[in-house]
């Protein structure tokens, strides 16, 4: 599976490589933030009621939810939902897939395709996406020229087990 999609990620990447000229380029499609979807129905009920849940918890309007996928074996895998206030948790650590959901940002991170060095986010991107996001770590980029150290805290973390498509167990967690 995880190499199913890192081949299908590869391919997405490749056709956008290289020369970014709009006469190059004219001919591609536009890959945006609604570009991926999520398919499975009940994961897609779970990460909305994370949202919620996580807002309710936080209270945050600056945030962003990070899901970790992990194989456990050919019928059963985890996901874990994080929620994430600053940028520092996605420079180092380059999610697999973006998306957009119910106006929120998910960053999505497959186990196992962590060391390989394919691709890595933008930087034009991270600094648009501080700015609009996090407008005092932006000034703080801004006015050091570098990113600013990692803000500490805890929040809401979700363990779901899904097994043949099904969840089948969630955990819920509160880091400090």
């Amino acid at each position: 599976m995880k190499y199913v999609l890192l081949f299908s990620i590869s391919l997405l990447l490749s056709c956008n490589s290289g020369n970014n000229s709009e006469n190059q380029n004219s001919n591609l499609v536009d890959i945006s933030l609604n570009t991926w979807i999520l398919n499975n129905q009940e994961l897609k009920s779970k990460l909305s009621d994370f949202i919620q849940a996580s807002h309710d918890d936080s209270g945050r309007e600056n945030s962003y939810i990070q899901i970790f996928y992990s194989a456990i074996n050919d019928s059963t895998c985890s996901y874990n939902f994080f929620e994430w206030i600053d940028i520092n948790s996605f420079i180092y650590r380059h999610p697999h897939v973006i998306f957009q959901f119910e106006k929120k940002m998910v960053f999505f991170y497959v186990e196992g395709l962590e060391g390989l060095d394919i691709f890595r986010i933008n930087d034009d991107f991270l600094v648009e996406f501080m700015k609009k996001n996090f407008p005092d770590q932006y000034n703080y980029y801004l006015k050091v020229g570098d990113y600013p150290p990692p803000i500490t805290g805890g929040g809401l973390e979700w363990e779901l087990i899904f097994q043949n498509g099904k969840l089948v167990r969630k955990k819920e967690y509160y880091t400090q």
